[in-house]
Parts: C-alpha cells; sequence; structure tokens
C-alpha cells in the first residue's frame, strides 16, 4: 500500500493564505493498475504550493507530510529521492551536455545510460530532432553551446524525471506537465509516457490540458480548498457535482492553460 497523508497543513506568503490546516489521506494498493491523479484550480490556488510541499522544496509552516510513513522532511536528499520524483514547472538551468543533463544523478545506471535508450526517451518527447545533426548525446547546451527555448527546457527536465524514476522507482511522482507547449504528436507521446509511469507509482500531475487527466483515477481541485478542509482526489462524476470551475472547464467557460 502506497500512502499519502498532510497532516494539519498551514502555509501562507505575504497575505495570501494558501493552506489553513488542511489534511490529506491517499491510500493507493501497490495492485492498482493505474496510479494518476490530476491536480486542477484556477491561478493562485495553490497548485504548485502543493507539489512543492510534497516534494520536499516547501517546509510547510505547520503540518507534517508523510509518505509511506515517512516524514519528508525529516530525511536527507539522498533518501528522498528514493521516495519521490518531481518536475517542476519553472525548468532548471541547464549546461555541459545533454547526456550529463539527462543522467544527472542516475550515472551509475548501465542500461539507462545506453546511448539508444536516451535517444529514444529523447525522440519520444520531440527534442532529438534538435542534436542529432549537431554533436548528438555530446552536443552542448546552455552556456555556450545550443540555447533551447522554454518549452524545449521543459521537455528536456520530463526525460530526466522520467528517466530517474525509472531508475529509483519512487513511491510518488510529481509533475508540473509540460504538454501545453507541444505539437499533438509529442503531447500525445509524453502522456503516454505518464501514464506507464503510473503504472508502477502514484502520479501527481498538474495538468494544463483536462486531455491529460482522461486516465486519472481521481482529481484534486484546489479551487475547493476554501470550502473543503479536508484535500480530496474526486472522480469525474463526483466532480462535476461539487465544483463549479470543473464544470466551466467541461462548458468552455475557463482554460487550464495559464
Amino acid at each position: 500500500m502506497h500512502t499519502v497523508k498532510l497532516k494539519k497543513l498551514y502555509y501562507s506568503y505575504e497575505k495570501t493564505k494558501v493552506f489553513q490546516n488542511n489534511t490529506l489521506v491517499l491510500e493507493v494498493s501497490q495492485n492498482q493498475k493505474n496510479k494518476l491523479y490530476g491536480i486542477i484550480g484556477p491561478s493562485g490556488t495553490g497548485k504548485t504550493t502543493l507539489l512543492s510541499i510534497l516534494g520536499g522544496q516547501l517546509k510547510p509552516q505547520k503540518g507534517s507530510v508523510y509518505i509511506d510513513d515517512i516524514n519528508i522532511y525529516e530525511v536527507g536528499d539522498k533518501e528522498r529521492r528514493n521516495i519521490i520524483a518531481v518536475q517542476m514547472q519553472t525548468a532548471t538551468a541547464l549546461r555541459g551536455t545533454l547526456r550529463e543533463n539527462l543522467v544527472f544523478g542516475i550515472q551509475e545506471d548501465e542500461v539507462l545510460n545506453k546511448d539508444e535508450y536516451l535517444i529514444d526517451v529523447l525522440r519520444r518527447v520531440g527534442l532529438w530532432s534538435l542534436f542529432e545533426n549537431k554533436d548528438g548525446l555530446d552536443t552542448l547546451i546552455g552556456e555556450g553551446g545550443v540555447n533551447l527555448s522554454g518549452g524545449q527546457r521543459q521537455r528536456l527536465n520530463f526525460a530526466g524525471l522520467y528517466l530517474r524514476a525509472k531508475h529509483y522507482k519512487p513511491s510518488l511522482i510529481l509533475i508540473d506537465e509540460p504538454t501545453s507547449s507541444l505539437d499533438e504528436i509529442s503531447e500525445r507521446a509524453i502522456t503516454q509516457m505518464i501514464d506507464e509511469l503510473s503504472q508502477k507509482s502514484v502520479t501527481f500531475v498538474v495538468a494544463h490540458r483536462l486531455k491529460t487527466l482522461d486516465q486519472a483515477v481521481g482529481i484534486l481541485d484546489t479551487s475547493l480548498i476554501p470550502t473543503y478542509p479536508e484535500l480530496k482526489f474526486y472522480n469525474k462524476d463526483e466532480l462535476m457535482t461539487v465544483s463549479q470551475y470543473y464544470r466551466d472547464l467541461q462548458a468552455g467557460k475557463a482554460q487550464l492553460e495559464e
């Protein structure tokens, strides 16, 4: 059984109160084939903050975070990597070669470090064409090398997340997903890769398109936080009943893209 628990969570910045004594309890059987869960909500309602707290980057001002009964703020980064894999919306700075950025943290994995495997992952996220006529996996990127757009960096970060998840097999994967800047073919490929990861690990995705959550077991809507202190993943029929925001999304009166 995988468990994700937030207890008496408080977090605010400046004058904005994001979480005020909120709780979350999610239990997922390891035998549950699909472990994909979505997170939606209007801008400023706490989606990225929630992922940052769950991922260990943003310690709550009060409360505790347990993944599989381990308090993630009482363990070191090395142990946390075996529990959680994270890709946030803000693309990290890139430097060195393409290969170095892909395999950072998993250099010792002989299977995942094979050229053909790395190239296949890059093809799937729609990036290999940028590098195959340069120096391939040895292409320098960042300072002094190929400069990537924000969307391209995001896809490269997702490729790195995919490889880390394959290596560490974490209990929880957190993705502020990158499909908002992709063409339809690349979007479909990344959605399939997310679905693949969710077969092994509980996977939370902040969605920028509802299509990404077609296979989601449940959806957490952060617009409901002021009304329902207990954070809950609803199935789609339940969400239609309790969430005006979700009804507006389905009716085309609101957009997920930000």
